[in-house]
């Protein structure tokens, strides 16, 4: 619980004051906040990269408070010039629907969290939480989390540029380090934090825009946040995917204040000037969080341009403009297009980088996009059925076709990705995820939701509409007209209430929901054969301080989880990450560190890089990896080293080749 408060105070604190000097309030306010505390960390962070701090909660409130001051000052120049737009505070009813929809998805959610995780302190057993917790460590051994530095972890820069995306590495520092809990505790208490609370609201925040002050839709947007299986909950579970779960779980609120930006949905209190503001405050954290989920921003937000656009063009022929402003407006299209075209061609992997294969078939992957059986996942017919209500509802209404194109290209996004064959084409549209279905799969719930709620409100609206013109007909002129009212109001409510309770059953009991946790569990099982920690290996590292001097480079392979010993132990590792570049000293005790008795290049290479010690961890490496660190591996039959400390099949060796 204490780790808990210390997460909520630096998800929503920094970003509150902001939010507050802006001018938003209400649901505008609690769903901002979260966005640009993220950009507070992304802009604090680079400024270590200048500015020589230590990095921790003082620099981040003072980052916060500057950025709120002049975001204040300019609010003052728009307000004595623009009126601020009428927006109803909502009814009772409204704003309960919205607490009610947050305090489920919380609980599912946090529920769901709890059972995948096992305990607090379990870690992801996969390949790239050696480097996530690693990065941690350094942020908080360091006092440098600059997210231009952060990359030396897994290559030697020498001196230069190592760009790492480390935003929601530098949130979970801060939380180990006000709370005083371990880098575990603190990684599993944060993403219940961004999954439980950004997400839900980030969601309601979009609803909210699209469909307008619907207490059914908020309330059904908080209780879909928790259904889907391809998001949040993959994001713990493949990969893992730690940052991808902050920066998308921020992607629902970017949209929203894109869509008040183009005046195609429900209108805010916030000016125009505001919505810029607001918009180009989300994406400094998002990018540096994930830089893939801006990219995301732009193609599901094509289509919103696009509407904006035709809203723009529109409003001009009643005003009677002449062909300079339709030109201007066309030229600012057009470089907005141009600069659209230049994020998604130069923010990717490199061709190579971007290695997954196809999955499926094109009729599997285009099926999968429709009932959410993305990545394997077993169908969700519930959530499959208000979806393509939904897209009904938009066509038919001719309000918000835009949401229905911005499902089509997460759609084609994924069906590309997952079933057309690798090359040119393949790569180019779907680079930018790493070519990777995993990562697409878990962008479709983002505009699938709002899809998905529009369905189940017109399916309100005409049980609604039914029972209006049932009960109007028995209604005769004794009655007058406030009964039936009340009675079509009654009926109203009912449906919404067992509509949503029979969608919140569906989904939470589900196969969809079932297979995401038991696939999660894998990842986070603690037993002996864990594949990169194991119980003895943590009981090792427990007491590791004992037998090593206090900041030692410890060598060991990462392969086998020995690299753990900078998150868990505190001292350092010779290769704190599985892959990247290596010195040639590095290279040598990779290679041959056991034949140091044997081998004359080994002792000069332990003296230059000052290691005395090694773990090996057995022959159980993550990926079912075998020997990838020969060096490192059956030290128990090499004279080159002494036992220190056992545990089970752990060991920890002191080199005396050299002594």
């Amino acid at each position: 619980m204490p780790v808990f408060l210390v997460t909520i105070g630096l998800l929503f604190v920094p970003g509150l004051l902001i939010g507050l000097a802006l001018g938003a309030r209400r649901l505008t306010l609690i769903a901002l906040a979260p966005a640009f505390t993220t950009s507070v960390l992304a802009v604090t962070a680079l400024a270590n990269q200048f500015v020589p701090f230590r990095w921790g909660v003082v620099p981040v409130l003072v980052t916060a408070v500057v950025i709120a001051a002049v975001v204040f000052g300019a609010a003052l120049l728009w307000r004595s010039r623009l009126a601020t737009p009428v927006e109803s505070s909502g009814t009772k009813t409204l704003w309960l629907a919205g607490i009610a929809g947050l305090v489920f998805a919380f609980v599912a959610i946090g529920r769901r969290f709890m059972d995948i995780v096992g305990e607090p302190n379990h870690i992801s057993q996969t390949f790239d939480n050696v480097f996530h917790l690693n990065a941690i460590a350094h942020i908080m051994d360091t006092g440098q989390a600059s997210p231009l530095l952060i990359g030396t972890l897994s290559a030697d820069a020498g001196g230069k540029i190592a760009f790492y995306p480390d935003i929601w590495h530098t949130l979970v520092a801060l939380a180990a380090d006000l709370s005083g809990a371990t880098i575990p505790v603190a990684i599993t208490v944060v993403n219940m934090s961004i999954a439980g609370l950004v997400w839900p609201l980030a969601c309601m925040f979009l609803v909210r825009r699209i469909l307008g002050p619907r207490p059914v839709a908020l309330l059904l947007a908080g209780v879909l946040s928790a259904g889907f299986a391809a998001f949040p909950y993959l994001m713990i579970d493949f990969g893992v995917l730690y940052p991808n779960l902050l920066s998308l779980s921020l992607l629902p609120t970017a949209l929203a204040v894109v869509v008040m930006i183009a005046r195609i949905g429900a209108a805010g209190r916030l000016p125009l000037p505001a919505l810029w503001v607001a918009l180009i405050g989300i994406l400094p954290g998002m990018a540096l969080t994930h830089p893939s989920t801006p990219i995301a921003l732009i193609a599901f937000g094509a289509p919103i341009a696009v509407a904006g656009l035709v809203r723009h063009f529109q409003g001009l022929r009643r005003l009677g403009a002449r062909a300079p402003r339709y030109l201007f407006s066309v030229a600012l299209a057009l470089a907005a297009l141009a600069l659209a075209v230049v994020a998604l061609l130069v923010v990717r992997p490199s061709m190579p980088a971007a290695f997954w294969p196809p999955r499926e078939s094109i009729a599997s992957a285009v099926l999968a996009t429709v009932n959410n059986s993305v990545v394997g996942r077993p169908a969700d017919w519930v959530i499959a059925a208000l979806l393509l209500l939904g897209v009904w509802a938009m066509l038919r209404g001719r309000t918000h076709r835009w949401l229905v194109g911005s499902f089509l290209i997460a759609a084609a996004l994924y069906v590309i990705c997952a079933s057309f064959p690798v090359g040119v084409f393949r790569y180019g549209f779907t680079g930018t995820w790493y070519s990777d279905s995993f990562r697409l799969a878990a962008l479709m719930p983002v505009v699938v939701l709002p899809l998905a709620v529009a369905g189940l409100v017109w399916l309100v609206d005409a049980v609604s509409s039914l029972a209006e013109r049932r009960l109007g007909k028995k209604t005769d002129s004794r009655e007058g007209a406030l009964r039936p009212r009340s009675r079509t109001g009654l009926a109203a409510t009912v449906a919404s209430a067992v509509a949503v309770v029979a969608v919140a059953v569906a989904t939470q009991t589900g196969s969809a929901l079932a297979f995401a946790t038991g696939a999660g569990q894998d990842a986070y099982t603690f037993t002996a054969q864990s594949p990169l920690l194991s119980p003895n290996e943590a009981t090792l590292l427990d007491r590791l301080d004992d037998n090593v001097p206090e900041d030692e480079l410890v060598a060991g392979s990462p392969w086998t989880g020995a690299s753990l010993v900078y998150a868990l132990s505190g001292q350092n590792a010779l290769l704190p990450a599985i892959l990247g570049d290596r010195d040639a000293n590095t290279i040598i005790l990779m290679q041959s560190l056991r034949d140091a008795d044997t081998n004359p290049a080994v002792c000069p290479a332990l003296d230059a890089l000052d290691v005395s010690y090694v773990l090996d961890f057995g022959e159980q490496e993550v990926h079912g990896a075998i020997d990838q660190i020969g060096g490192f591996a059956n030290l128990e039959t090499s004279s080159a080293v002494e036992l220190v400390d056992r545990e089970g099949t752990a060991s920890l060796y002191r080199v005396t080749a050299c002594d």
